[in-house]
Order: structure tokens, then sequence, then C-alpha cells
């Protein structure tokens, strides 16, 4: 994040391991109108508009009115505008999901993971509410589709300061190396990265 972005929740959670987290998803406790929700959400007119696409792109990261999310926007904008082979990017956002949804986040999250080609999380420090979609991303099921882009920052002070949470670095530490996992150190430098996501 820039120098005073915030994503305002002030979250310092780590990110659960995999058992935790399915555990996690099992026990959302909806109601029936909950469901229903869920279900004209994913089956709406958002979910028509990316069905025929080669590429379905889900870009994860911080939401909000912030830097961040601006830079996320960067992402979401190149990958809806590819056209060889025919891509659509979505976010969370585009189902109509506000704060007031947020018990319904993680179970649109999951699916939207499970219809997607490529999941592409845009990350710039391990404390938004945005985390716990990088612990649903370490999952095996979604990992081999998923590109981190990761914000570098100027001096290792900094570096440290936005990704002091050590069980975060210890569970997506398989996402954020490889050959699916980039450094972005400026707005230029993202624009670049989001090249190299096939």
């Amino acid at each position: 994040m820039e120098p005073g972005d915030d994503d305002g929740d002030g979250s310092e959670r780590g990110f659960p391991d995999e058992d935790e987290l399915l555990t996690e998803l099992e026990d959302v406790s909806l109601t029936p109108s909950d469901h229903q929700r869920i279900k004209d959400l994913v089956n709406g007119p958002e979910m028509d508009r990316i069905r025929g696409d080669d590429r379905r792109y889900l870009v994860a990261g911080a939401g909000g009115e912030t830097g961040a999310a601006t830079r996320r926007g960067i992402v979401y904008d190149r990958l809806d505008a590819r056209t060889d082979p025919p891509a659509v990017a979505m976010q969370l956002e585009d189902f109509g999901l506000t704060p007031e949804d947020i018990e319904l986040w993680t179970r649109v999250f999951d699916i939207l993971c499970g219809r997607a080609t490529h999941i592409v999380a845009v990350i710039e420090d391990f404390d938004g509410g945005y985390v716990w979609e990088l612990g649903l991303l370490f999952a095996p099921t979604y990992r081999d589709k998923t590109w981190v882009l990761k914000r570098r920052y100027p001096d290792p002070e900094t570096e440290r300061e936005r990704y002091d949470n050590g069980m975060a670095a210890s569970y997506v530490e398989l996402l954020l190396t490889g050959d699916r996992a980039y450094e972005w150190l400026d707005a230029d430098e993202l624009r670049d990265v989001v090249d190299e996501v096939p």
C-alpha cells in the first residue's frame, strides 16, 4: 500500500491451515435465503457474462476506496481486455456483494475459484480484510491455477512492516515463490507483470 492507504478493518489475522480453512467453510451457517442469494449471484447475468470465454480470470486483493484497490483494478482491466484467446476478468464486487454480505463472501469466492481458469492475487501486505482469500488459494485445489502479483517495497524495513505476519508468510510461501509469483514495485511494473500471467 501507499503510505496512508488503509483497508479499513485493521485486521492482522493469520492464514488458517488447509484443514482449518475447510472446516471454516463447512461451518458457515447460512439461512435458506442466504443459500438462495448465493445461487442467484453465481447463476445470474454476471456469470452469463463470463461463461463462454476460454480464459476466466478471478482477480483477488484489496477492495474499497484505496490505492491498493486502484492497483488491483489495473490488473482486472488488463486481463479483461485480452482477446487472444478471448478472456474475461471477474472479482467479488462484480457479483453485487457488499460489506453487509460478509457471511456470503467465502462461499461465493470458493465457487468463483472453481469456475475460474486462472486466479490472480494482487497483494501489497498481509493486513487487509482480503487475507482469508489467500488462505483459500493455498489449498491444493486452487494452488495450481493461482498467480500472485506481490508488491515489493523499496527498502527492507517497509517490506518487513507490510508482510510482518509469520503465520501468513508460512502458509503462503508456496504461493510467493516459483514460476507463478511475480514482484512489482510501482504501477508501471505491475502492468508489466500482469503480462506474465498466461
